[in-house]
Formats: structure tokens, sequence, C-alpha cells
């Protein structure tokens, strides 16, 4: 309740609609980030007349992350896309991600390609799996978030001026890129190293 009237503050303060809610229960993300996620969900919805929300789930209680998301998803009417999470040490497998969005909306956006756990695709889940922290949530919600957007703005041939933009994913990319290509030289240092060690036994 504390984070539903929390949002709802900070939506007022900065005279903002009832557009891309943030319902944060599992209290992962920045108040400066909330703000941020329902400016471009202000645009968004007011120039494509698309909701985006944002849902964090704290316990799925035995259930799906769709059962759990069906009450808030209930009661939006379409076209609609809800980005959720049950963020439990994605490390693991523990933790849980999806998108739904009503039949009028899936096709206005790449779900798999957002949801995608390789670098070169995925804007989420590649920073979920990088280190543990709340501030991974922040970053991955916030990307994610911003290329939904992006992407169902691009559908409608419009821009949106509150874009976090391509220059901050191209950054986060090369992030990205060096993380994985440092992983690539150490296992490729290890194996030639794993052969030199065998032949010099061999001689």
């Amino acid at each position: 309740m504390f984070n539903i009237f929390k949002s709802g503050f900070i939506a007022a303060l900065f005279g903002l609609g009832a557009y891309g809610v943030v319902v944060d229960n599992a209290n992962i993300i920045s108040d400066a980030v909330e703000v941020k996620l329902n400016l471009i969900g202000e645009e968004l919805k007011s120039k494509t007349g698309v909701s985006l929300d944002l849902l964090t789930i704290s316990d799925l209680n035995g259930s799906t992350l769709k059962d759990a998301a069906s009450g808030h998803i209930s009661t939006l009417k379409p076209p609609y896309v809800v980005l959720a999470i049950f963020p439990k040490d994605f490390s693991s497998k523990a933790g849980k991600l999806d998108i739904f969005a009503s039949s009028d909306a899936l096709g206005l956006f790449d779900k798999e390609a957002v949801l995608s756990p390789f670098p070169q695709t995925g804007s989420i889940i590649p920073l979920l799996t990088q280190n543990k922290g709340k501030d991974i949530y922040n970053s991955s919600m916030l990307n994610g978030y911003a290329d939904i957007a992006d992407q169902i703005a691009y559908s409608k041939n419009i821009s949106l001026e509150t874009s976090i933009g391509s220059q901050n994913r191209d950054t986060i990319n090369i992030f990205r890129y060096l993380i994985y290509g440092t992983i690539i030289f150490v296992i490729i240092f290890l194996t030639i190293r794993k052969f030199k060690k065998a032949n010099n036994a061999n001689s």
C-alpha cells in the first residue's frame, strides 16, 4: 500500500496522469527511476494510446508470475503492456520475468527480443544476471521499459522526447560486450594453457 501511495505522490508531484504506472510491491525501484518511467509512460500513452506498466512482485505465494500479475492486469483496458518481475536472485534462476500484453499491443514490439538472454538483443536479462544487488533492477527495468516504449513508438511512426535514447543503451551494450568478451578471453586462455600442459606432459 505504501508503494502505491508513493507512486501516486510522485506522479502528482511531477504533474503526471494515470499513465506509465509503476507498482513497486517489491520495493526495488528508486524514486528517480520511477519518475523517469512515469514520464516515458505518460508520453507513450498520450501519443499512442498504449499503456505500459511496470509491476514488481514481492511474493508469488506458490503461484505463477502470470497469476500474480492477473489482479493488476484485470484493471487495465486494451491496448496495454505489463512488464512484470519477481526479483529473486536471477543468477540462480529463482527470479521470474515476463511481459503480458493485450492482443492489440503484442504486435507493436518484439517480446522475444526484449526478453532474450543474449546481450546483442536482450535489454533486460543480460543486465539482471551480471551482478547481484539492487542497482541491477533499476538499470534493467529502465532499459527494458524504455526499449518496449521505443519499439511501440516506432511501430506507430512517432518518437518519444522522454526516451533514454540509443546512446544510453549503446553504453550498456558496450559494458555487456566487455564482460562477455572478458569471459570468452578467460575461457580461451584456460583452454590454451590446458593444451600446453598436456603437450608438455607428453613430450
